[in-house]
This record gives structure tokens, sequence and C-alpha cells, in this order.
């Protein structure tokens, strides 16, 4: 697919702009910054996928009113043309004809292939920045990620891909990880599993209170739906009272409409329009009569404009005559004075004559003439015979000056001290091992005090804990690291279980204390009647009533049956006290209630601060066990260990302390045979006498480098000097032979010389010496002749151009026909310019009022028109509603109007009514309203409000209920560990399955990556390998041929060249990794329209870092990449377009902003200077 025609309206700069482009595969489209070529990019994406909302693209239009559209012409791969239009919108808007049949957006994909615009921004339309990001990401690419990746034009998408689910895996989950969420949440549910087996035991009350819990939910469910039926019962009426004046109104209103009658199709703003349409008729009729008295003054005012047209059609050759005035001038002012110039140059060469001789004349100087080459030898000739001379003459001086250097060298040589080479040598070759060795010892010398100082200060920590100084020398066979954390943990672990453990004890006392309390304020209050005491009096009325009776049945023995009055009354008594303790106890029924759940409470808490005792005491064993075995870890040191937190930085000191003194030791081993060396060089020094005995080691070092300094300076000296007179005696014996010489070559110069002079023989001997000043006088002479006749023949040229002038002023005058008398030529042709000026301005007045005659009478045919159309609008209203007069036309449209406002004030009571509705149905709602009862409504709503209220108020009662279950339940829930561990693991056992779901898609995802990333290597590889190192070879004229897997890095890429050529893409310079990528991108390009319809691809300036030389290569690229590929460069260098034109006539290259394209300019050959053609007369040019 290629593009032919595009045309851009509205699309950011681009308000209506066309491009026509070429089939050819490479074409470049030129413009400056801000042109809008990345525009033009992005408009044909968007032109092939459809436009971005106009909200969020910052190419749309700033006024609504105005909708971005492009329109294409497209020529298929077989040659068949298509048309689309793309429209700014939401739906539909893409239109458009291939071979006689509707496109769609179904069918336009198709066509391109099923391509998305994701893939054709990353591999067909790109800019700089796309090619930088890829040429970035492929430092640390690999092949097979550059193929797969950088081949679909998102390497760097593909590389942050996948480090993001990388990275998002790694935080899921990872093998021996602990901080991950699955590791942790997998740690955590280990650790609440030990503890299930910890759990303790709900009282026996627990599954009864959950039954009265479960009941109250369900009393609670039933409630919340009574509750909610009569709330919906009491805003059906609320709404009904409400809607119920509405509707009134609203049958009254429809009722007044039905009383109004007015035509349907009559205009509801007939009234203001027919206002409108009056004075509108008014006003056309005052311009038809102000446009006509317009015409008839412009017709005047063009018959009175009358002008030369001769003048007018001479102009041209008036303007030529207006622009040589100023030369004429010129001409004029300049003959006097080149006159005055030529005389000057001729008594110049009078005066240079004579000066050389007085009898010469001008003629003569023609005999004179020497050849180029005479006069340069002759001024060679000269220098040389200068030069000779002046050195012949400072040979002497020369000489003398010699021998008296080489006198003063031999004195200062006497002078310079020597030393013996043999013992120089020694000390030269002792004195760096003396200063390494000396520099050595005072660096371990100052290291030992520091390590000693360090021992001093760490030591007593170390021994305040041992009790005793220790021996550094031999260390403590201490318990290991491990083995003291392993303690650490053990013992926190126990202090902390413990302190958890009183804490609960503390809580279970008070909370006991707490319960005796409120049992005895219970007690305190109210006499409690016990089951016990009400047991007891029932028995005692009991017996006493079994008494009683036996002896009124006869049952009991003759002397006691008669029954005793005490003991009836007893009875009585009894009788009465049983009674009352009954009642006492049903009035107090719900404290006694509470009384025996408090001492249930009680009995429980006691039961579990016993447990909790127990608990702590068998803590408190198992922490003095572990820290019995802790001291038995340290009886082998002998020493009374603190606790592992402090014995475990005293360990890591002690050990620091035993390496630090270890290391002393080593120095003490290091600084003996640094002694020894230095001994030895001081004892040399001392065996010469060189240094006294009592010298340090430091000042002899210090000594012994001045020595060998001073050494070093003399021998340095001695042999400058002995170099400088070697080098006098040479040139002494040079100067001598060159002399010679110079004596030779000033006899041929004389000679050669008079030979060339010969042609001065008329004037006298001529030497050497002044020949050069005779040449050169000779020469000014034949300048200042040049001169004079180029001014000669400037004059007549000049006088020339001013007969021409005056005659082409006469033909002007005769062919317009204005008589101008006397003036000269200049003035003539400036009255003409003045005469052409006024005709001008009179035609273009002529003209401009004859357009305005025009624009007036199109104004009055168009104010005539609509004065018809605004009486044809008024007689169509009349005829509409068969009125005769405008009165009978405002009467209707007043009714009209009435009605108008009557259906929109229907239409907001409908609205209002369907708000005060809600979701009700509108028939039903409609039928309420009809058969409604004002004061029925009354009384149904202030039942309703009266057992809602009821119905809220059990249900708060149940809730409290509900509320003090629950309370219980997580009393006893919270002392259960079990309970806790289970919720937790529970929950933790959700976040897991969380955890799992978000891992399972980063596994698959990363696995089918893998395997897509394989099948594209199996299928495609080597395919590809072999087009990017064909056009990476082009691209930069052979220095990289190959690119290939590296075989010293599995899965890595290099580019191979001649002479074993071997380079990584991270050691390729920003613009051959550029020249890669874009290779890479080329491949995938013709690898993908292989399979499916070529798209056109554009580059923005992507050529930017390439040097020159890759520049043209690349293009030549370009142009021979494929013929069935369309690419568009797009780029702002004019240097780049020169190389494209300099490449190929037949790359078409257009300006973006419609201009024609300049050429490149042609290289200038260099100007060479013309030879004048020899004159027959001798001359010495």
């Amino acid at each position: 697919m290629k593009l032919r025609h595009l045309d851009l309206e509205n699309y950011g700069i681009h308000v209506e702009q066309s491009f026509a482009f070429q089939p050819h595969s490479l074409q470049i489209v030129y413009g400056r910054n801000e042109a809008g070529k990345s525009t033009l990019l992005q408009a044909v994406r968007e032109l092939l996928f459809g436009f971005q909302h106009a909200k969020s693209n910052p190419f749309a239009p700033d006024s609504t009113n105005k909708k971005m559209k492009a329109t294409a012409q497209l020529t298929m791969s077989d040659g068949s043309d298509l048309q689309i239009v793309r429209r700014q919108g939401n739906k539909n808007t893409l239109t458009g004809n291939y071979q006689d049949n509707e496109i769609d957006e179904d069918r336009w994909k198709q066509l391109i292939s099923g391509a998305d615009q994701r893939l054709y921004e990353h591999v067909f339309g790109f800019s700089l920045k796309e090619l930088a990001t890829g040429e970035e990401s492929l430092k640390e690419a690999n092949l097979d990620e550059a193929l797969f990746g950088g081949g679909l034009g998102r390497l760097h998408d593909y590389k942050e891909l996948l480090k993001s689910i990388d990275e998002e895996t790694e935080s899921l989950f990872k093998n021996r990880g602990q901080k991950q969420k699955i590791n942790a949440i997998l740690a955590d549910i280990k650790a609440l599993k030990s503890e299930l087996k910890q759990s303790s035991l709900r009282p026996a009350e627990y599954e009864e209170w959950l039954t009265e819990a479960r009941l109250c939910e369900e009393e609670l469910t039933r409630l919340s739906t009574t509750l909610d039926k009569v709330y919906r019962k009491q805003q059906h009426l609320e709404r009904l009272r409400k809607a119920h004046p509405l509707w009134i109104e609203r049958q009254a209103k429809r009722q007044q409409l039905a009383k109004l009658e007015a035509p349907s199709s009559f205009p509801a703003d007939a009234l203001q329009e027919l206002s409108q349409t009056r004075q509108q008729s008014a006003k056309l009729s005052a311009e038809v009569e102000n446009l006509t008295l317009d015409l008839k003054q412009l017709d005047q005012e063009i018959a009175a404009i009358q002008f030369n047209t001769k003048v007018i059609e001479s102009g041209e050759a008036i303007q030529t005559l207006l622009f040589g005035i100023k030369e004429v001038q010129g001409y004029r002012r300049d003959i006097p004075l080149r006159t005055q110039d030529r005389q000057r140059d001729i008594d110049e060469a009078h005066a240079i004559l004579r000066q050389i001789d007085p009898k010469l004349k001008l003629e003569q100087i023609a005999k004179f003439e020497l050849t180029l080459t005479q006069r340069n030898k002759i001024q060679q000739l000269s220098k040389t015979f200068q030069k000779l001379t002046t050195e012949i003459e400072s040979h002497s001086p020369e000489v003398e000056r010699l021998d008296r250097e080489i006198q003063e060298i031999e004195t200062t040589l006497a002078e310079i001290p020597q030393h013996v080479a043999e013992l120089v040598e020694r000390l030269q070759s002792s004195l760096d091992p003396l200063r390494t060795s000396l520099a050595r010892r005072s660096e371990l010398a100052s290291h030992m005090r520091k390590l000693n100082a360090d021992i001093s200060q760490r030591r007593q920590s170390v021994d305040a804990i041992a009790g005793r100084e220790l021996d550094l020398t031999n260390p403590l066979p201490m318990p290991m690291e491990p083995t003291i954390h392993r303690y650490e943990t053990e013992l926190q672990s126990l202090s902390e279980q413990i302190r958890a453990a009183e804490a609960s004890v503390r809580e279970t006392t008070d909370e006991l204390a707490n319960k005796n309390d409120e049992l005895r304020r219970l007690e305190q209050g109210a006499r409690l009647v016990s089951e016990e005491e009400l047991h007891s009096a029932r028995q005692d009325r009991d017996e006493t009533w079994q008494s009683l009776r036996s002896q009124l049945l006869g049952e009991a023995d003759a002397t006691t049956s008669k029954p005793n009055p005490s003991q009836a009354e007893a009875f009585d008594k009894q009788l009465v006290h049983t009674d009352q303790l009954a009642d006492e106890r049903y009035r107090h029924a719900q404290m006694l209630a509470d009384q025996q759940s408090m001492l249930s409470t009680i009995r429980s808490l006691e039961e579990r601060l016993a447990a909790r005792e127990k608990h702590l005491a068998q803590l408190t064993a198992t922490r003095q066990e572990t820290w019995q075995a802790w001291c038995a870890e340290w009886k082998p040191v002998e020493l009374t260990p603190k606790s592992p937190q402090e014995m475990l930085p005293w360990r890591a000191t002690y050990l620091a302390l035993v390496e630090t003194q270890a290391e002393v030791s080593q120095i003490g081993q290091e600084i003996a045979p640094l002694d020894r060396r230095i001994e030895a060089t001081t004892a040399l020094l001392r065996e010469h006498d060189l240094v006294s005995s009592d010298m340090a080691p430091e000042e002899a070092a210090v000594w012994l480098e001045s020595f060998l300094k001073r050494v070093q300076a003399d021998q340095q000296k001695r042999d400058q000097w002995e170099h400088r007179r070697q080098m006098n005696r040479e040139s002494r014996k040079t100067a001598f032979s060159q002399n010679e010489k110079r004596q030779q070559q000033l006899a041929v110069i004389q000679t050669e010389a008079s030979e060339i002079l010969s042609v001065f023989e008329t004037i006298g001997d001529v030497d050497l010496e002044t020949a050069a000043d005779l040449i050169q006088a000779v020469e000014k002479v034949q300048a200042k002749l040049v001169s004079a006749e180029g001014l000669q023949q400037r004059i007549a040229d000049m006088q020339q151009g001013l007969k021409q002038f005056a005659d082409q002023v006469e033909t002007v005058v005769a062919a317009t026909g204005e008589s101008l008398g006397d003036m000269s030529p200049e003035n003539a042709a400036q009255r003409l310019g003045t005469l052409l000026s006024e005709a001008e301005n009179q035609r273009g007045l002529r003209k401009e009022l004859e357009i305005k005659r025009q624009v007036r009478s199109e104004s009055l045919e168009r104010s005539q028109k609509d004065l018809a159309e605004v009486a044809a609008r008024l007689s169509q209203w009349r005829s509409q509603i068969d009125a005769e007069t405008d009165e009978q036309l405002e009467v209707v449209s007043q009714i009209v109007r009435e009605k108008q406002a009557l259906e929109r004030d229907l239409a907001e009571l409908d609205t209002q009514l369907a708000l005060v509705r809600e979701s009700e149905p509108a028939q039903s709602f409609q039928q309420a309203l009809k058969a409604l009862d004002v004061d029925g409504l009354k009384q149904e709503l202030m039942s309703a409000t009266s057992e809602h209220a009821e119905a809220k108020q059990l249900q708060e009662q149940v809730q409290r209920q509900l509320g003090e279950f629950d309370l219980r339940l997580r009393d006893v829930d919270q002392t259960s560990h079990s309970v806790l561990a289970l919720g937790k693991i529970e929950s933790l056992q959700a976040d897991l399955s969380d955890c799992l779901d978000r891992l399972g898609p980063l596994l698959i995802a990363k696995e089918m990556l893998a395997r897509a990333m394989q099948a594209f290597r199996e299928e495609n590889s080597g395919q590809l390998l072999t087009i990017i190192s064909q056009l990476i070879e082009q691209m930069t004229e052979g220095r990289y041929t190959k690119v290939e897997h590296d075989p010293d890095h599995e899965g890595g890429l290099i580019l191979s060249g001649p002479h074993d050529l071997r380079r990584t893409p991270s050691q390729l310079s920003t613009g051959t990794r550029e020249q890669l990528y874009l290779a890479i991108r080329l491949a995938y390009i013709r690898h993908y329209c292989q399979g499916a319809q070529p798209l056109p691809v554009l580059m923005d300036d992507i050529l930017v870092n390439f040097d020159d030389a890759r520049q043209i290569a690349t293009l030549k690229v370009l142009m021979d990449f494929d013929p069935q590929i369309q690419i568009i460069m797009l780029t702002c260098h004019q240097p780049l377009v020169d190389k494209v034109q300099s490449l190929s006539e037949s790359i078409q290259v257009t300006r973006i902003d419609g201009q024609p394209v300049e050429s490149p300019p042609a290289k200038t050959q260099p100007k060479r200077k013309k030879t004048p053609e020899k004159s027959s007369t001798p001359s010495l040019f």
C-alpha cells in the first residue's frame, strides 16, 4: 500500500493543506522547524487508525465548530486504487471506496492485514525518539531480544515488560525468601498452626449463648423485613401526599389547554418573528433605496476619471529610464574626474623616466623589456649576492668567537669535581631500597602504635566482663555465634511469654476482683433469698404440717393427738414466712439470675487464674533451666556470662582484639628485615666517611639523596660542556670550508647577471645591485601607462552611455505624445516618471470604484431578493390562517404562545410528579391519585408512622440483646488462642489465594513470552540475520559485515568485520547503534510485508547522528530497499536534501509549505586569471 495524495483539514498547523506523493521507494519531505513535519507523521498514523479524542489530542482545533478530517488516495500492492476519508467522531469515522464497494472499519482492517496503531507507530511510522530508545536498549539486549523485540519496534517496551514481570513475581514469591508476601504468609500460617496445640476450652454456657445469639439474629432478620415493608408503605403514602396538589394543578392546566384552539402547524414564536420580519422589510427597503443612490454617484465618479493610456503602456520603458537616471548623473560627474586621473598617470610616468635618465622618452620603454623568468632570476641573483657578501664579511669574527668559547669551556671543565664511579653506582642502587625501607618501617611503626592504642582502649570493657586481664595471644574456647543467637532467641521468647503470662495473670486477677466487688454490691443492694434458704423454710413448713396432719388424723400417740396451739401458730408463721421468701425471691428474680451468672463467672475466672498462674510458673522454670544451660556454655572460658544480648558484642569485640594482637605480632616480624637493610646502607656511608656515626638513618637517607643529585648534576654539566666544545670545533672547521664555497658562488652570480643585464647598455653599465631598482622603476612606468589607457576607455564608454540615454528619452516622449519642451534627458525622464505615477493612480482609483460599484450592485440584488422573500413569507402566513391583516396574525400568535406556555407548565408538572413518584410504576401511581381520599390518607400515614416507630424500637431492643451475647462470646473467644489462630489462618489463606491469583498469570505470561521468542527465533532468526548483515554492511560502508551470535556469551549479539574486527552493541558509538537498530527494523519491515499488505513507512529526522558518509550510504539503502514499500523521510536539514538530490534526480523532494525546492548550488570552478595576449611591441610585462 502506497500513499499517493493526502488532504488535511483542521489538523494542527495544517488547516487546509494537500500533499502529493510519488510511488517511488524513497522520497523526501523538507520543512523548517515548526513547519509541521511531526504533525504530518501523526496525521498519517491517525488517518490509518482513527483520531484521538479532541480533548486529549494536541492537534485538534480550538473551536468546537471545526472538525479534523483527512482524505487519502492510496494504491494497493496489486496496483488497484482506493480512497478513504477519516473524520473526527465517536463512531463510523471511516468511509471510502475500493473496487466499487464501500469501506467500513472491519473491511479496512482486512485491507491492512489486521495491523494496529501500536505496531505502525513502532515499526512503520517512527521518529528519532523511537530510534534513540531502541538504540539505548540494544546495549544490554541479547540476540533473541534484539530480533524479537527490536523487530517489532518495541525492544524497550519488551525489556521493560520482562523487568516488570520479574519484579512483581519476586515481590510475591522467591525461593528461600522471607520478606516476599507469599513467603511471609506461609511462615505466619506455619507459626499459627503451632499455636493451635495450646488452645483452651470454652465455658459450658458458650453453646447456649451461641443459640441465643442465633435466635436474636433471626428475629432481627424478621424485624428488618417488617420494618422495610412498613417503611415502603410510609414512603408511598408520603409521596401521594406530596403529589396530590401537583396532580390537581395538572388537571386544571389540561382543561385550560383543551379550551385553546390554534392551527397546529403555526409556529409558536410567530408573534416575535412577525415583528422581526416587519423590521427586516423596512430595513431592506431603506437599503435598496440607499444602494440605488450609491450606484448613481459611483457612475458619475468613474466617468470623471481621465488619464493618458499611452503613458501606462510605456510604463516599463519609463521605469527603465528612472533606474538609469542615477547612472547618467554619475557619468556626468565622473568624466572630468577620470580625465584628470589619466593626465596624472601620464605625468607620473614622465617623472619616473626622468629619474632613470632625463633623455629617455615613453616610447623607449619597450626596449627595456625582460621576460618574467629573467626578472625573477635577477631578483634571485641579487638576494643571493647580498647574502653571500654578508656571510663572507662575518666569517672572521665568527672564527674568533669559536676559539674564545673553546678556551672558556676547557677552563670550566677543569673546575668541575669528579667522583668514583663504582661508589656512586653502589650508592645509587642503595638509595631507593633505603627510602622504601624507611617509609615502610615508619608506616608499620605508626600502624603498630595505633593498634596498641586501640587494644588498650577496647580491652577495658572486655576485661571488665571477664573479671581478669585476658591473654589475647591464646584465644578462649567461646560458644559459637549461632549458639549465642539461639540462646538469645530462646531467652527473649521466654521473657516475652513470661511478660505476657504475668500480664494475663494481672488481668485475670483484676477481673476476678472486679467481679467479687460487683457481687458484694449486688448482695448489699437488697436482701436476696437464696434457693437453699427457701428450700430450708419449705422443708420446716412441710415437717410442721406433717406433724399437725398426723395429730389431726390420729396417726400420732394418744398423748399428743390433740393439736398444740403453739405448734399451729408456728405452722401459720412458717407458712407466711415461706410465702414471703417466695414472693421476695420472685421480686428479685432478675437480681438472683445476675447473682448466679456472676458466681458462675467468678468460678470460671478462678479456674482460669489457677491455670495461668501454673503456666507462668512453668515458663519461669523453663527460663531458669535455659539460663543455667547458657551459663554452662561459658564454663570452659571461666567467666560468668551476662545476657546473650551483651555477650554477643563482647564476643565480637574480644575476637577483634585477638585479630588485632595477631596483626601487631605480624608487623613486628615485618619490621626486623627492614632494620637490617637500613643498617647495611648506613654502614656503607660511614665506611667511606660520608656521614658521621651518630647520624640517624632518616638524615642519612636525605643526605644520600642530596649527594647523588649533586653528583648527577656535576656529570650532566661535564657532558654538556664537552658536547659544546666538540660542536664548536666542528663549527670552526665547517666555517673555513663554507667560506671557500661562497667565493666560488659569487663569481658564478656575476657572470649570469652580466648576460641578462646586457639590454640596459644604452643607459650605461648596470651592476647587480642597481638592476633591481632599475627594473622596479620601469615596471612602475608601464603600470602608469596601462592605467591611463584604461581610464581613456572608461571615459569613452561613459560618453557613449550618455548618448544612448538621451536617445531612449526621445523615443519614450514620442511614444507617449507628451510635450516636455527643452528639458535635459534626466529631467525629462523624471517628468515621465511623475506622469506614469499619476496615470497609474487614476487607473487604480477607477478600478477601485468599479469594484466598489460591482459590490454595491450585488448588494442591491441581494437586498431586493431578500425583500421579495420577506413579502412572500408574510403572505404565506396570512394564507395559512385565512387572515387578511397582520392584526389577525398577532391574535393567532398570542393564542399559540399561551398554548405553548401551558404545555411547558404541564411538562414541568409531569417532571415534578416523576421526581415525587421516584421508582413507583407510573400507571398505578396515577390510579392511586385518582382514587385518593385526603382524610383517609392522613389517618393511614399516621398509622404507618406509629407502626414504623414500634418496629424500630423492638429492633433496637433485639440489637442490644444480640450485642450483649456477642460481647460475652467475644470475651470467651479472646481468651481462646485456637479461635484467634483459626481466624488468622483463614484470613492469611484468603490473602494467600489472592497472591496466588496474581502470581499465576505472571508466570504464565513470562512462559508465553519465552515460547513466543523461541518460536520467532526458530522460524525467522536465520533469514533476519542475513538481511540485517547485508543492510549493516551497506550502511557502515563495509566496516561491519555480519551480525551473529556471540560464542563467548550465551545469547549475546556481536558485529564482526574485516581484520578480525568484533564489537558488542555496548562498544559501538551511538550513531552505529542507531544504524544497527535501523537495520533490524528494516529487516523486520521486509519480513512483515512478505506476508501482509505493505504500509507506508514514515521516518522523521532519523539520520541526525550519522556522519556524512554513512548518511549517504543509508540513503542508498533506502533508495534500493524494496519497490513495493514506500518510504517517506521527513527532515529539517537542507544539507540532507542536497545529498539526496546529488544521489539521484528521480527522488522526489517536497517542501511541506508548498514552496518550490531550491536546487543545490553548483560547484563553482575557481576562476583562472586570463593571460593577456602578447603584444607585438616588446614590453617588460
